[in-house]
């Protein structure tokens, strides 16, 4: 269940078709486990002891863009 709370911070090694992200986290995932990044629910497809991998749908990258892209509002 996500439960929006910060748990740590990563690097993404990666980005396109397939995030590569380096997290202390990654040792606690497994796979078909969600993780939010940057806001945008993924699901880990691979996982090493300090990374994963999830794959990204055009769709998905597409909204991200165009939310980051937007102004802020009050």
């Amino acid at each position: 269940m996500f439960t929006g709370l910060v748990e740590q911070m990563g690097e993404v090694r990666t980005a396109g078709t397939r995030l590569s992200v380096t997290t202390p986290l990654a040792a606690e995932l497994q796979r078909g486990d969600s993780i939010s990044v940057n806001g945008v629910c993924l699901t880990a497809v691979d996982i090493a002891d300090d990374a994963f991998e999830a794959d990204v749908m055009e769709e998905t990258s597409s909204a991200a863009r165009s939310a980051a892209s937007r102004p802020a509002t009050a």
